[in-house]
């Protein structure tokens, strides 16, 4: 038995430029540029973990030091290719920025560079990630990066290119290397996997692939676990068992089901995710990608080159049965419930509501299309009816209003002024306002109460946040510029606080004196409301003992 295993990203790690997966553009730039001899004295490569960032360093260090080189075509025979393989090339040095990040690091790094290299043509500097270099680092490395030694090539790694300073980025070549294709990844696993005589499905190889969202490290690294489970073999059941990948036929199913607006099978399909251990968020995650697939088979099925032809064939099938606006709805239900899923404890049961809530039956109705309504119901007014001028009537301050602990607050009744001649449909603003809102607002609009009282909008919600949220200036601008749209004039949004009937008589019981009271009883939000909308004051409050 072989004692000296390597992991498949080492042991597979591409060792010139035509090995290199996914990054032409890139390949492309460097070779012509070691071809026409301009090789600049800084690079920066930048990208997401796993793309090929620092092994594009490496084969660029190997183009550059090969002792045929300077190449497109390191012979990986040499020492010096051999060398920078291996991590011990005097001339080649690996540094990680986050433990060599100060100011003392960096001076010691620029005294070093003014020597010549030991055996090779450059001394090359390789850095990863660079953005944790500290701010006097990279002010001291300014001085090398402007006036660098014929000899030096930098090369800079970052997962995060914002952090890195645009001093710095002015002074090197920017290359940013992107995601690598799925089907890409596949196609390297399969070699992989044909290499070490392992049995792997097509399945198999597409779920991982998948799993790795563009990462080629990652997607070798979760090859090695599965093909240690199995034994030296990967199946898609194992896949999904390993990596808690949710199954598209599952992932199918629910979409059927919301579709049929079949509530208690996806009860059955939500507990059968569970049961088959899928991880809720990863589970949430999968779905709105199919969803977003669906929105995208309904445009171009030619973007969707990773699906089967029959699943193709479902994406269409589904297309054909929900519209553009019910496609939208359903991704934003799967944002929303991914969002309460981060904030609440039980991600199963977050998952089994928003599966539900998928299925609710609802006319969407566009906003487009109600405002041709008004339009088309304004018209007709305006010629069936005389021009009528709204008279402002003012409301006298509210004096000697008694607020009694023992009954609760009546309704409040707002001015019914006229709204400018535009015939409003009360049934039409909720769906207005539903449908042209951003989360978390159309979800607070689902538990609240929405009237149209005259002029006004009344959105009255159940708890405190819900208010905070809507009472948020652009947040409330916002709601009264879709609600204007609507009617067709301007009109204001009231938000009120559902209080409890006995709300004053629990102020009673918990306060210490009458002064206590009276100050709990003026601080009720929707005393407050009453005061603002009729611009009044209240002159008297009286206050019962008890006994």
């Amino acid at each position: 038995m072989d004692s000296k295993y390597t992991v498949s990203a080492r042991k597979f790690r591409p060792g010139s430029f035509s090995e290199i997966v996914g990054q032409e553009h890139i390949v492309r730039t460097l070779t012509n540029a070691i071809s026409k001899n301009r090789i600049a004295h800084a690079y920066l490569f930048s990208g997401t973990r796993g793309v090929g960032k620092t092994t594009s360093a490496r084969v660029l260090a190997k183009a550059l030091n090969c002792k045929k080189g300077p190449t497109t075509e390191p012979c990986l025979e040499c020492d010096n290719c051999k060398e920078i393989t291996d991590g011990i090339s005097m001339d080649v040095l690996e540094i990680d920025g986050a433990s060599n990040r100060g100011i003392d690091n960096i001076r010691e790094l620029r005294e070093n560079a003014r020597f010549s290299p030991t055996k090779s043509k450059y001394k090359i500097y390789i850095i990863d990630e660079v953005h944790q270099i500290s701010k006097d680092a990279f002010n001291a490395l300014l001085k090398t990066l402007e006036e660098p030694p014929p000899h030096v090539v930098f090369i800079f790694a970052t997962t995060e290119l914002a952090k890195v300073p645009d001093t710095i980025l002015s002074r090197c070549q920017n290359f940013e290397f992107r995601s690598i294709a799925t089907k890409d990844i596949a196609t390297q696993l399969r070699m992989i996997a044909g290499h070490e005589g392992i049995e792997a499905t097509d399945g198999a190889i597409t779920l991982l692939a998948r799993r790795a969202r563009g990462s080629m490290r990652d997607a070798q690294s979760l090859f090695d676990q599965t093909a240690a489970y199995g034994g030296g073999s990967v199946s898609e059941d194992d896949v999904k068992l390993i990596l808690g990948v949710a199954d598209r036929t599952l992932l199918g199913n629910i979409i059927s089901a919301v579709i049929e607006h079949d509530r208690v099978a996806l009860l059955d399909l939500s507990e059968k995710a569970s049961f088959t251990g899928s991880d809720p968020a990863l589970f949430l995650d999968d779905l709105a990608e199919m969803t977003r697939d669906i929105m995208v088979a309904k445009i171009s099925l030619e973007r969707l080159p990773d699906y089967s032809e029959d699943e193709k064939q479902k994406l269409i099938k589904w297309g054909k049965s929900l519209s553009f606006d019910e496609i939208q709805r359903m991704f934003n239900v799967l944002l929303e419930t991914s969002e309460r899923m981060k904030l609440f404890g039980q991600p199963a049961l977050c998952l089994e509501m928003g599966l539900l809530k998928l299925a609710e039956k609802r006319d969407v109705v566009k906003i487009d299309d109600l405002l041709d309504k008004v339009d088309q119901a304004q018209a007709v007014i305006e010629k069936s009816s005389p021009d009528v001028v709204a008279e402002h009537i003012s409301r006298p301050p509210i004096k000697n209003r008694m607020v009694d602990e023992n009954v609760a607050p009546a309704p409040l009744e707002i001015s019914q002024a006229v709204t400018g001649g535009a015939v409003v449909e009360p049934g039409n603003i909720p769906e207005a306002l539903k449908a042209a809102s951003r989360p978390p607002v159309p979800g607070i609009l689902e538990n609240a109460s929405i009237e149209v009282k005259g002029d006004a909008v009344v959105i009255t919600v159940v708890d405190r946040f819900s208010l905070e949220t809507l009472e948020v200036r652009d947040t409330k601008n916002s709601l009264e510029e879709i609600v204007k749209k609507v009617v067709g004039g301007p009109a204001r949004i009231v938000v009120l606080l559902r209080e409890p009937k006995d709300a004053p008589a629990d102020v009673k019981k918990n306060g210490k004196n009458d002064g206590t009271v009276k100050k709990q009883i003026m601080d009720l939000p929707i005393i407050q409301k009453a005061l603002d909308i009729f611009d009044g004051e209240v002159a008297h409050i009286k206050v019962f003992k008890e006994g």
